[in-house]
């Protein structure tokens, strides 16, 4: 799939999206501009309670504060709103024109990478999580991904990125959750539960099967608060 033409109408409207302490990131994700150029939509799990929420281009250190206008964590979706025109707005089209088997294509920040990054992908399938039907790509989705665009073939929106595929087993699942304490094995002062931990916490990261889930912009486009925001 050669979708450069594509690509290059849309790379300067996708920025990285910074959750910032002071000057600290300490969460990093990916975010699309929209609306009039003052506004990006990116994932709710990307915004962190009482930080500066910055948007800065691939490459740049410095970037642009905005405040959130609207965060719904059932949908996952935020709506963060700047003072001024920041770039160009890409094309919102609805996604119940997304078939299986149309080409895509995901553009972000994955893996604290600071330059932006670009992934074919075909719409391989959908997937129900409570009331919201996800589309389901062929693509590898890393941490830093999360709230980036997925793209059909024109280079138009059609959904959001929010997780990979990746699930642990009863076994991994029962390490996650176990309590230090009680009668264990110390090996050199290390907490081997809280290593376990960590370790579980890195695979789930890193783990990469090349399946990913987007939320569909004909879900978004429903809430009376993303209207308001964008006309």
């Amino acid at each position: 799939m050669d979708f450069s033409s594509s690509y290059e109408k849309v790379k300067d409207s996708v920025v990285n999206v910074l959750a910032c302490v002071d000057t600290t990131p300490i969460s990093s994700g990916t975010g699309t501009i929209i609306g009039d150029g003052n506004i990006v939509i990116t994932c709710g799990h990307c915004i962190v309670d009482n930080t500066k929420i910055v948007a800065r281009f691939s490459g740049e250190n410095n970037g642009f504060i905005g405040q959130v206008k609207m965060i719904n964590r059932d949908i996952d979706i935020a709506i963060i709103e700047f003072p001024q025109k920041i770039g160009p707005p890409v094309g919102l089209k609805d996604s119940n024109t997304v078939k299986i088997g149309n080409e895509a294509f995901v553009v972000g920040f994955p893996n604290n990478i600071d330059k932006i990054t670009a992934l074919s992908a075909n719409i391989a399938g959908f997937e129900n999580e409570g009331n919201i039907e996800l589309i389901r790509i062929d693509c590898s989705v890393n941490h830093g991904n999360s709230g980036g665009p997925l793209f059909n073939a024109k280079g138009e929106l059609v959904g959001v990125i929010n997780a990979k595929h990746g699930s642990l087993s009863n076994f991994l699942k029962q390490v996650q959750n176990a309590k230090s304490g009680g009668v264990m094995v110390s090996i050199g002062g290390i907490d081997p539960i809280k290593t376990m931990q960590q370790l579980i916490k890195e695979m789930q990261n890193n783990l990469n099967l090349g399946i990913g889930y987007a939320i569909p912009i004909n879900i978004i486009k429903q809430f009376e608060e993303f209207k308001e925001l964008v006309k």
